[in-house]
Parts: C-alpha cells; sequence; structure tokens
C-alpha cells in the first residue's frame, strides 16, 4: 500500500496580543503541525514551550528568534536553594531540528564525589581556581562566575558532566556583590534564549518544507512537492512518497 504525507497550510505568521509577530520555526498552539517551538498566546502573558516545560514569555524583539523568559518552577527551586535546581541543564531537546542558547550562562561541572576518585577530581578544579559547592548528596560541582564561554578542558575528568544554567549579570547585584560561594544565587531564572535551525532543517524550510524527527531520522515532508525526505548523519536519500508494508 502506498501512503502519499502531506501537511497542513500553514500562516506565514502569527501574532500574541502586543508582542511582536512569530514566525517559523515558532508556531500557534491552534496549529499543532506548523512549526517546531509551541506558543501559546492564550495565557496572559503568554507562553512558550522547551522541552515539555512552559516559559512565560516576558519580552521578544521585533526581528530574530531571540526571547526574554521566565521559569517559574526554576525560580522556586532556585529560592527554596534545592539541588535540583543544578541538575537542570538547558540544552537543546532535539539537536537535529534546532538548538538553542542562553544568554548570559554559566558553565557548571558535576562530578560523582564517590570515594576513589573524587579527592583528584577536587585538586584538578582546584588549580584552576574553581568555586565547588558540594551541598549535594552524590556530587560536587565546580564553577566560575559569568564564564559565559569558557571552554571544556581537554583533559576534564571523564566522570564529570558539563551543565549550562542561566546566570545573572553583575549589575543585578549592585551596589552589593555577588556571593559567589552561594551557587543558587548567581543563577537566574529569567534569561534570554535564542533559537537556530539545523542546517538540515533549513535547507527544508527554503523548500517549504515542515521538519520532523522519526526513530533518530530527520525527516523533511515538502507540502508544494510531495517530497518524503529522511536524512542522518551519514546518508541522504529522497523519495517520491513514503511506503509501509500492507
Amino acid at each position: 500500500m502506498i501512503m502519499y504525507i502531506s501537511i497542513p497550510i500553514c500562516p506565514e505568521s502569527f501574532r500574541c496580543a502586543a508582542l511582536p509577530p512569530f514566525m517559523y520555526p515558532f508556531y500557534n498552539a491552534t496549529d499543532t503541525s506548523c512549526g517546531l517551538i509551541k506558543v501559546n498566546c492564550t495565557p496572559k502573558p503568554e507562553e512558550i514551550l522547551i522541552g515539555g516545560w512552559p516559559y512565560v514569555i516576558l519580552e521578544r524583539s521585533d526581528s530574530g528568534s531571540s526571547v526574554l523568559i521566565y521559569n517559574k518552577t526554576f525560580d522556586q527551586l532556585l529560592n527554596n536553594n534545592t539541588c535540583e535546581a543544578l541538575m537542570e541543564n538547558f540544552t537543546s531537546p532535539s539537536p537535529l531540528l534546532y538548538s538553542f542558547s542562553t544568554d548570559p550562562f554559566i558553565t557548571l561541572f558535576k562530578c560523582p564525589n564517590k570515594l576513589g576518585y573524587a579527592q583528584q577530581v577536587h585538586t584538578y578544579f582546584n588549580q584552576r581556581n574553581y568555586n565547588s559547592y558540594n551541598g549535594c548528596e552524590g556530587y560536587n560541582f565546580y564553577y566560575k562566575y559569568l564564564v559565559s564561554n569558557a571552554t571544556v578542558q581537554k583533559d576534564l575528568p571523564s566522570t564529570c558532566q558539563v551543565i549550562q544554567l542561566p546566570v545573572k549579570q553583575r549589575w543585578q547585584f549592585y551596589p552589593q556583590q555577588p556571593d559567589e560561594i552561594n551557587i543558587s544565587s548567581l543563577l537566574s531564572s529569567a534569561f534570554t534564549i535564542s533559537f537556530q535551525m539545523s542546517a538540515s532543517c533549513e535547507d527544508c524550510h527554503r523548500r517549504f518544507g515542515q521538519c520532523d524527527t522519526n526513530n533518530g531520522y530527520f525527516q523533511c515532508i515538502h507540502a508544494v512537492e510531495g517530497i518524503y525526505s529522511v536524512f542522518s548523519s551519514s546518508f541522504f536519500s529522497l523519495f517520491g512518497c513514503a511506503k509501509t508494508d500492507s
């Protein structure tokens, strides 16, 4: 049996109240098949969905894909000084389709504190003048305040995980100085996030297609020509239609 795949006609842009127009890869919650990043215009203030979590939209520029957002749950975790806040990792949920970056951010290194190699890890970061936080069961965290472009050293201990979290800027503490020992006080629940489509998705969209994934593969469904494309890191193939066994 041959199954022809089609997608609905999608609006070029949409608006949420007083916010500037949204365009692809954003899509209105009422048009579920028209983009990659869901925006819900119904609640006030409006929300954007990232990695399954809703974020309040505080501000958005007239152009581009950058949005100033706020996460209430993350704010509560920070106010309660819980370790769960440090376990979050603001990394892209779907790298085959798009990636995002936060600004500004801080790089943390989450390392198990098991006996046998904990002292070696601590010595590694201590020699590089990193701050440390050991208030979480099972892990120690190492960081430098406001080093947004910190690179991961090649000799980083293999047991450590790299985590990026939104961070406050120094002017936000004025006239006081930030308490660099209290990691939770440095983090921010409001931050700017910028989205970037993957090269494959960008190419697909230029050809008036829609990006999606299926079983770890990138898909491009072309609305105009009915082309169904499947990409992977190792091969590229095109089909005039998609077939299913019957």
